[in-house]
């Protein structure tokens, strides 16, 4: 992951080593908003995603999380998700020209959008694909568009989960979770209770959400590709089963 130099803020931990949190709010953390000099075309970032892309698909953690993606959709009765929410991946073409970041929301975006494809093929419809990223620059939100993913402007799409829904952000700091899950989805992915329980000063009251999810909920680890998913964890809410999904006969990639 990116240190304090890629533009990352790191939070204390009282053991072992947390990777950098980010906000999806760009008055939070002031630097990361859009890069003012953008560089990259739109084919530039497509040609680089497509090789991402392949490598994300290619690695042992995609086909370690296609494992539990089996075993989770039916295990929670094949939840109906309708609408799916990724928050703060990074922009495209960051302001520092930091390779981590570029990388880092590239896959983590990739690994979102083969979730959601995933999803689509267990349950048999489609998924509307939502991204709140405040740092995109206007090439990066037609690319989300090319990527068939509608982009809103923070903070919207906080109040756009609702009990179907999967909501996706990876390493984001505990108010950017409290504030999407002011409403309980039906999958959330991103730093667990454990986590967080682990970290100094945290305000118990930032925590009531993840609490509930992690009594209620099952709950999976999400697995780790060069620590840009570390740490991290998918609660899955067990559900009435959907009428309209259909017994699947092996996984998209």
């Amino acid at each position: 992951m990116g240190q304090e130099g890629d533009g990352w803020s790191q939070v204390s931990r009282k053991r072992g080593r947390k990777p950098a949190q980010r906000s999806t709010r760009d008055d939070e953390l002031p630097g990361l908003g859009p890069n003012p000099n953008p560089g990259l075309s739109l084919a530039a970032i497509q040609k680089y995603h497509e090789r991402v892309s392949q490598d994300w698909l290619e690695s042992d953690s995609w086909e370690a999380l296609q494992a539990t993606l089996r075993d989770a959709f039916p295990a929670c009765n094949r939840p109906s998700i309708t609408k799916a929410i990724c928050l703060g991946p990074g922009p495209f073409d960051p302001a520092n020209d930091s390779v981590s970041i570029r990388r880092t929301a590239h896959v983590q975006t990739e690994a979102f959008r083969s979730i959601v494809a995933n999803l689509e093929y267990q349950s048999g419809h489609k998924i509307k694909c939502i991204v709140q990223e405040p740092s995109f620059t206007n090439v990066d939100k037609m690319f989300c568009n090319e990527l068939g993913m509608e982009v809103v402007e923070s903070p919207a799409a906080f109040s756009m989960v609702d009990a179907d829904t999967l909501v996706y952000g990876i390493h984001m700091e505990l108010r950017t979770y409290a504030e999407a899950l002011t409403t309980l989805p039906a999958i959330f992915v991103g730093a667990g209770l454990s986590e967080w329980e682990a970290l100094m000063d945290v305000d118990p009251s930032g925590l009531e959400s993840m609490r509930k999810m992690d009594a209620a909920y099952k709950n999976y680890r999400f697995p780790d590709l060069n620590y840009m998913f570390h740490g991290t964890t998918m609660y899955w809410r067990e559900g009435v089963p959907s009428s309209d999904t259909k017994e699947p006969e092996g996984l998209a990639k």
